[in-house]
């Protein structure tokens, strides 16, 4: 039976990173460019233009090079399968993704699947309800150093944005997304809005993370992944190979990596907040017996 890991964090928080990494520490597979492909034209198109031209692309957002086994996440083709980036109802009914675990598997070394999604952040709940037997990794990143990606990647894609025009797949949404990119005062909206949420959504995610089953559940730092792997990946050491999750951290660590601090004392009283949760929750684990 194919076992499913989600790695769950906010936009820019090193989720692509962990992805890779438990991707090569469980032997597994991820979902991929490549198979993004076989369901959306606009990616497909896009990958056999980039190679008829020999050119090297990336994601736009940052400088990540886009190939064929380059990790994505699942909500660009919820969007383009359900109309919404969430995983719900529609999905549910469409069974793109139980559809897309399979094909990943039949790919991989072993039964694993490790899929990402930011738009399905604060609904950890429902994917471990709905997939059973699934684990997940939980990310936490500083919250200054998330807001602060989010703003350079949006002004990135004023010049790169190939990439996330094939994300988005139909016209009728690629216009909506390049209106955005366009224009300097909808960009600045967008990234306030998306400020603003992620901070209403960390403070939850801090609220209820103890609600979660501890069992199945491994809370990670990005930033404490990066200065220390050993110890960063000890946190997932019930989930799977941690000595083998830390070296993949290591040996696949992205170049890009901004550590600022926050610059507002809402932003340091949420991180103060969530870095609680996270030793709570680890402590509980302990005393479980679970790590």
């Amino acid at each position: 039976m194919t076992q499913i890991v989600f790695v769950s964090g906010f936009n820019r928080s090193g989720t692509t990173l962990v992805t890779s990494a438990a991707t090569a520490a469980t032997k597994g597979g991820t979902l991929t460019a490549g198979h993004m492909a076989r369901h959306m034209p606009s990616i497909d198109q896009f990958l056999r233009e980039a190679k008829e031209k020999g050119s090297k692309p990336d994601r736009g957002v940052d400088q990540l090079l886009i190939t064929e086994s380059t990790p994505e996440e699942y909500g660009w083709l919820l969007l383009y399968t359900t109309g919404q980036f969430t995983f719900g109802d529609k999905a549910k009914e469409s069974g793109i993704l139980q559809t897309v675990v399979e094909e990943i598997a039949k790919d991989a070394e072993e039964p694993v699947v490790v899929l990402k999604n930011p738009f399905d952040v604060g609904h950890e709940r429902l994917l471990l309800d709905s997939f059973p037997g699934s684990r997940l990794i939980m990310v936490r990143r500083k919250l200054g150093a998330i807001e602060h990606s989010l703003g350079r990647a949006w002004e990135r894609m004023v010049t790169s944005n190939e990439w996330v025009q094939a994300l988005v797949g139909g016209p009728e949404y690629a216009g909506d997304f390049l209106g955005i990119v366009n224009d300097a005062a909808k960009r600045g909206e967008m990234v306030s809005s998306s400020k603003e949420k992620t901070r209403k959504t960390a403070r939850a995610i801090a609220r209820d993370a103890a609600k979660l089953p501890l069992d199945r559940t491994a809370f990670l730092s990005y930033d404490e992944l990066r200065a220390d792997p050993a110890k960063g990946a000890g946190w997932a050491s019930h989930l799977l190979d941690a000595d083998a999750f830390a070296r993949a951290i290591s040996e696949i660590t992205f170049p890009e990596y901004h550590h600022e601090r926050s610059e507002s004392l809402v932003t340091q009283a949420i991180d103060a907040y969530w870095a609680w949760s996270w030793r709570r929750v680890r402590a509980k684990q302990r005393r479980m017996g679970i790590l």
